[in-house]
């Protein structure tokens, strides 16, 4: 008989913790969709005067020319220095051999499959309305994306056609998509750009496609709206502007932009930057003071790590062929076309970002096995001299005005592309092998048309020298052909150019 009790408690203590549980959870569901709705009355709040302000007259506002990073046009040909003298082949006795720095400083190559990436698996980003499922051709990696379907019901097809577009309108447009829960597409959009390795850029064009996808088929205004939508949802410093022809998205940038047109707006400058690769170029917008509650940031171009995108299909192999003291070098370089595309009309912003951005994992795994053994049986003068010959003659030179009617930086990935590169591409693919391969401090020089290079060598060596935050840098040029280590191409020897810091 005494046993009886205790089997009742038994019996009644799972289901003790089971109700238990049960409240906890459901108080938990309570004190969530509490704090959603708080959320929700809060952004309502920002978005009702937002709304209010988009209501309000507009400006007209003048556009301003961006400026020209060369005061002269770049030359078409280039002079030739006359044939290297060949180096002696003698280290310094106080520095280790450069064999043993360059196994220490060479970068960890990753596993070529691990260059892939591995999107979320997000079977479903809406519960419990209707959605449309699709897929966007990001740069060849393919990426599954669902969206509410009342999104494309909100709009007809000729909502925003020529001659209808006004401030109105536009205030209208940001009502009626403010009232769709963005919150999963922008979650979804941060996991995406985590995994992908994107930088502001990348960001804002993963934004762009999700928008040309939602109002696939409408007006090209409504998807710079939508994108507009998206990229304040996400804090950036985006705005809009109109004229008779189009709607133009306006960025606040953390650095300069050059050659692109800007506004000046609450003493912000916002360039143009047209992300389908239109000439846009708007004499005057109608645009608005003021901003979201939400835009905090302003678009930082920095490319601390390349993007991973593409499959193995996007992979081609190019060889790179030249002659460094008599002797003929081959080297086979893998190189990713999804980067390549990726970065076809990368923003024209600050060089220090391009000289920082290195070679892709698939380009260093390629052609750095085949210069590490080259070089290490070299001295530093002699290492840099090689990668000097490597880049003066492995590629023809144009400008980019003949190659690609615009001005335009490349990447290193780029410039082992392309069958020509100018001065700037260059240089940033020189100082990249030099810091990277060499180990040592590399400086831009820029003159009124040309940049070239300077390196701080560990020993003294003869040449042209600048003295930079007390070091002393020696000019390494490596678009004037034939030119060893001090030489400046002849047309700058007296000539101050501008140090920049690759840093």
């Amino acid at each position: 008989m005494t046993k009886k009790p205790f089997l009742f408690l038994l019996f009644l203590f799972p289901l003790i913790t089971f109700h238990a549980a049960f409240a906890q959870d459901t108080e938990f569901e309570k004190w969530k969709k509490q704090q959603e709705a708080e959320f929700r009355e809060y952004q309502d709040k920002f978005d009702e005067e937002f709304i209010k302000m988009l209501e309000e007259t507009w400006k007209e506002v003048g556009i301003k020319d961006g400026s020209d990073l060369y005061k002269e046009r770049k030359p078409v040909t280039i002079p030739k220095a006359p044939p290297k003298p060949v180096v002696e082949n003698k280290a310094p006795k106080d520095l280790p051999p450069l064999k043993e720095r360059i196994s220490a400083d060479l970068p960890k190559l990753p596993e070529r499959e691990t260059t892939r990436a591995t999107l979320p698996d997000r079977t479903s980003l809406f519960d419990d309305i209707p959605v449309q499922n699709t897929s966007i051709d990001y740069f060849s990696s393919a990426i599954p994306f669902q969206y509410p379907s009342e999104l494309r019901k909100l709009f007809s097809r000729r909502e925003f056609s020529a001659g209808r577009t006004d401030n109105k309108r536009i205030a209208a447009f940001w009502d009626k998509v403010s009232r769709v829960d963005h919150e999963p597409i922008l979650e979804y959009g941060g996991e995406l750009r985590e995994d992908l390795k994107l930088n502001d850029w990348g960001y804002v064009l993963l934004m762009n496609d999700f928008a040309e996808t939602v109002f696939a088929g409408y007006d090209r205004k409504l998807v710079n709206l939508y994108t507009w939508f998206l990229l304040s949802r996400s804090g950036y410093q985006v705005r809009i502007g109109y004229d008779q022809r189009s709607i133009y998205l306006l960025y606040a940038v953390k650095y300069n932009v050059f050659n692109t047109k800007y506004y000046t707006l609450d003493g912000d400058q916002y360039y143009v930057i047209d992300l389908d690769a239109d000439k846009q170029s708007p004499s005057s917008i109608f645009t608005y003071s003021g901003s979201h509650q939400q835009q905090r940031k302003k678009l930082d171009l920095k490319i601390e790590e390349y993007p991973v995108l593409g499959n193995e299909e996007t992979s081609r192999t190019k060889t790179l062929e030249f002659s460094y003291d008599g002797k003929e070098y081959s080297f086979p370089v893998s190189i990713d076309m999804a980067l390549v595309d990726y970065f076809e009309f990368y923003p024209l912003t600050e060089l220090p970002v391009f000289f920082t951005a290195s070679l892709s994992p698939a380009s260093k795994q390629s052609i750095y096995p085949k210069l590490v053994p080259i070089l290490s049986d070299m001295t530093e003068e002699e290492a840099v001299n090689f990668l000097l010959g490597f880049v003066q003659t492995a590629f023809e030179y144009e400008t980019d005005q003949d190659q690609f009617d615009r001005e335009k930086y490349m990447l290193p990935e780029e410039t082992l592309f392309y069958p020509s590169s100018d001065c700037d591409d260059r240089a940033i693919l020189f100082a990249n092998l030099v810091q990277d391969l060499v180990g040592l401090e590399v400086v831009g020089l820029r003159y009124s048309k040309h940049l070239a290079t300077a390196v701080a060598f560990t020993d003294k060596v003869s040449g042209d020298q600048h003295f930079y935050q007390g070091k002393t840098y020696t000019v390494t040029d490596p678009t004037y052909v034939n030119a060893s280590i001090g030489m400046t191409m002849p047309q700058y020897q007296n000539e101050t150019p501008e140090i920049l810091s690759l840093k």
